[in-house]
């Protein structure tokens, strides 16, 4: 009969457990090293796309305050109007979204507002501000978000006259030189409360870009 294997020493368990834990050690720095290696290659990988800073890691774009961005282009906004009648005015926003895939910042302060319809100006006379209440003031706009920009047209008494169904285009211009056309769904002019004829009476307030 064979004997029974004789079991290790002492000091040969010792060597077998150091020799299993260093195995483990081993593996483990493999991994950790590995682990690295890729984190380094995805860095350098998004410092390409974003032009070698990596500093951007993080960061947003803002919805509002101070601007971080750069000045919007007319090319990268669309815009829409959409009036609608009541008491006689035509209240409504335009709605400005940025199109492009980088967030830009819109020029402070409130838009000079013209009235284009079949190849003309409406006269009309810009009240100042119109305040809306419970709105955000906006300056950045990321890629794909909105912003509002409130209109109250009223007392217009010329050419096209009350009842008479146009689709105007709403011109907005900032001092800085940007300039967006939002053409307007079909609507009427508002009611006409001015003494005999004329234009003096149509004015049209406006809001700062707010929160859509």
């Amino acid at each position: 009969m064979l004997a029974p294997p004789k079991p290790p020493s002492h000091d040969e368990l010792e060597a077998l457990i150091k020799e299993a834990r260093e195995r483990q050690l081993r593996r483990r720095l493999l991994g950790a090293a590995s682990i690295a290696v890729a984190a380094v290659i995805g860095l350098g990988a998004y410092a390409v796309v974003t032009g070698g800073r990596l500093d951007r890691v993080g960061q947003g774009p803002a919805k509002g305050g101070r601007a971080t961005g750069p000045l919007c282009r007319a090319s990268q906004l669309s815009a829409t109007a959409g009036l609608i009648g009541a008491t006689g005015t035509m209240l409504g926003p335009v709605t400005l979204t940025n199109t492009s895939v980088s967030a830009c910042s819109l020029p402070s302060g409130r838009p000079r507002v013209r009235i284009l319809w079949q190849g003309r100006v409406l006269p009309d006379r810009e009240t100042g501000g119109m305040d809306v209440s419970g709105e955000t003031p906006v300056r950045v706009l990321a890629p794909r978000s909105k912003a509002a920009i409130f209109m109250d047209w009223s007392n217009w008494c010329g050419k096209p006259s009350a009842g008479t169904i146009i689709r105007p285009t709403f011109q907005l211009r900032w001092a800085d030189g940007l300039r967006v056309d939002a053409p307007s769904r079909a609507m009427t002019p508002p009611r006409c409360d001015s003494p005999g004829s004329g234009t003096r009476g149509s004015s049209i307030a406006v809001s700062r870009p707010l929160t859509d």
